[in-house]
């Protein structure tokens, strides 16, 4: 019997790495506050191993906007998420057209990969909140 060249068994070894770390999640939290400009908000993303709870540096973080209620009519253009602070902390300013209910898709790469969606709603006077899902939207008064 012939031994495992060693490219072959750095291979199997990287495979099996990568399917271990394919199976990590992350967290998020959001926090987004109103600027001097209207319908503009500065955004604070907190990324963290969900599992650990450990903060997630390095990551590529990309923010996607867009109005459930209007699909394709009102969606902000993609902002990239700058590493700013402690670790695991991320910055984004996002420019919005509109009041109403807004969805953040927020995606992940670099040490490990996701996707979570976020939904915000913009009010009446310009503030933010993030909405639980199923939860009904404030009415006007």
């Amino acid at each position: 019997m012939k031994p495992i060249p060693a490219f072959i068994a750095i291979a199997t070894m990287l495979v099996l790495w990568s399917a271990v770390r394919a199976g990590e999640r992350a967290k998020v939290e959001v926090d987004c506050t109103e600027t001097a400009e209207a319908l503009v908000y500065d955004c604070l993303i907190m990324l963290m191993n969900k599992s650990s709870g450990d903060p997630i540096p390095g990551a590529k973080v990309l923010i996607h906007a867009n109005m459930p209620s209007m699909p394709m009519a009102h969606n902000a253009p993609p902002v990239p998420a700058k590493a700013v602070g402690a670790p695991g902390s991320y910055h984004a300013r996002l420019t919005l057209e509109m009041q109403g209910e807004w969805a953040l898709t927020i995606d992940v790469s670099g040490p490990l990969r996701d996707r979570f969606v976020k939904k915000l709603q913009i009010g009446e006077r310009g503030e933010m909140g993030m909405m639980k899902h199923g939860e009904a939207m404030p009415k006007s008064e």
